[in-house]
């Protein structure tokens, strides 16, 4: 430490010293001790008002968000069609149609192709049209991304 950082730090507290001298502390008052508690008590006993308002807007809030959600990504073409970066070459890419919401989703680096059985009633909302021989459920080709994010998804010629 050099010498003028110590005598600034006895200054310091020399002044301390001097204040704490110079209040003046009332003694206990048992009175005034309980009238304070009582003023706490009468503040704790007090009805409080209802937060629901508080909930509702913010249940609303999230109910907007979701929607508006929902309505952007109905309203994405959905015939883009996937490039796939350093696919199998086996692998055949046409016929692949984006997963409705991927266009926002981080960059598509590598990935896999999952097979899947997917409800007819779901294929409307992905953008595919149901085959005229589909009951309950189609086979389909879903590419996953790096993140596990499905990106592109198409129907399973079935013979």
């Amino acid at each position: 430490m050099r010498p003028s950082e110590n005598f600034e730090e006895t200054e310091i507290v020399d002044a301390l010293a001097r204040l704490r001298e110079s209040v003046e502390v009332p003694p206990i008052d048992p009175a005034r001790e309980s009238a304070l508690l009582a003023a706490f008590d009468a503040h704790r006993a007090r009805p409080r008002r209802s937060r629901f308002p508080v909930w509702a807007a913010a249940a609303a809030l999230i109910l907007i968000t979701v929607s508006l959600n929902w309505l952007v990504v109905r309203r994405e073409p959905s015939a883009t069609v996937v490039s796939v970066v350093n696919a199998d070459p086996t692998i055949d890419l046409a016929g692949f149609v984006s997963w409705p919401g991927a266009s926002a989703w981080p960059p598509f680096e590598s990935g896999s192709l999952i097979r899947v059985d997917l409800p007819v009633s779901m294929l409307p909302t992905l953008g595919l049209s149901a085959p005229a021989s589909a009951t309950g459920l189609v086979p389909a080709d879903i590419v996953v991304g790096q993140d596990g994010l499905a990106r592109a998804v198409r129907l399973v010629q079935q013979q």
